[in-house]
């Protein structure tokens, strides 16, 4: 962590272990937080690291900001999981959010999230990259397990690398799973631990998981990762392997999910995906 362990961070944290893990860290730097965590749950697992802790829906946008501005904070880091569906419960938001739901012109992740950095910024906060404070967290390319890709999953990952990048890079999902050549899975609205299990639901397991980043990732506000409960979600389906993008993707207590997977047989490997032909704009089956 490369900041000035004087000045406290603005924490806004969504769901998910990586909040907890960033907050640990944080305080063992001798680096101060105040964290606005979106859920009383989320809040109650940040108290023992932070400075002070406010819970806010994040749908109250407003409220966030003027929290903020109180706090005296001017960088923020954004770490954690928000439900995307919050986008289509209008009924919920103050006027803030509401004003700036209806200015958006799409209701994609990336569009959102850029929108609202702008936002972050244009009040004077500096918005922190994820990746800057945590690189241990993404692992270079290699197999992580002791059990090794067989010569099907292997197959499965370079075929569907280059669809999931297509995918991700279309602002539709990060996540797919593949069996035998054939995509059987791709994260949408749903998230990645409920398209994983429709996945090995419809594959009858030995699939082979597979998530990416956008070619054009901003690591400001969305770092794509893996943890536990994807791994959880990937014995449970029977899934034969987990593909991640190497140096991109994080995965968050990494000893733990190798153990798990280990004990199950289940592969995990971070890989480089192959580079795109040169000057191709094509997506992947294209003719």
């Amino acid at each position: 962590m490369n900041h000035d362990s004087g000045q406290p961070i603005g924490l806004i944290a969504g769901a998910g272990d990586i909040p907890v893990y960033f907050a640990r860290k944080a305080k063992e730097r001798g680096i101060p937080l105040i964290s606005v965590s979106f859920t009383e749950a989320i809040g109650e697992t940040l108290k023992p690291y932070v400075e002070q802790n406010f819970c806010i829906s994040p749908v109250k946008a407003g409220k966030i900001f003027s929290t903020l501005e109180t706090t005296h904070v001017r960088d923020v880091l954004i770490l954690g999981k928000v439900e995307k569906e919050m986008i289509f419960r209008p009924q919920l938001f103050d006027l803030f959010s509401l004003k700036f739901v209806m200015s958006l012109t799409t209701s994609q992740d990336k569009d959102i999230l850029t929108r609202i950095i702008e936002e972050v910024e244009k009040r004077g906060y500096t918005v922190l990259d994820q990746m800057d404070f945590m690189k241990e967290l993404y692992p270079s390319a290699g197999v992580l397990t002791r059990t090794k890709p067989t010569k099907k999953t292997l197959a499965d990952i370079e075929a569907g690398f280059a669809i999931a990048k297509y995918m991700a890079d279309q602002e539709i999902g990060q996540t797919l799973v593949m069996k035998g050549g054939t995509v059987i899975a791709v994260e949408a609205v749903e998230g990645t631990d409920r398209a994983l299990g429709r996945g090995c639901e419809l594959s009858q397991g030995e699939c082979t998981a597979i998530k990416v980043s956008r070619t054009d990732q901003d690591y400001r506000f969305d770092s794509p990762g893996i943890g536990p409960k994807t791994v959880e979600t990937l014995i449970a389906g029977n899934a034969a392997a987990l593909a991640i993008e190497a140096g991109r993707v994080m995965v968050i207590e990494r000893e733990k999910v190798i153990d798990m997977a280990d004990a199950a047989g289940l592969v995990i490997v971070s890989v480089d995906p192959p580079a795109p032909p040169s000057g191709s704009t094509q997506s992947p089956d294209a003719a």
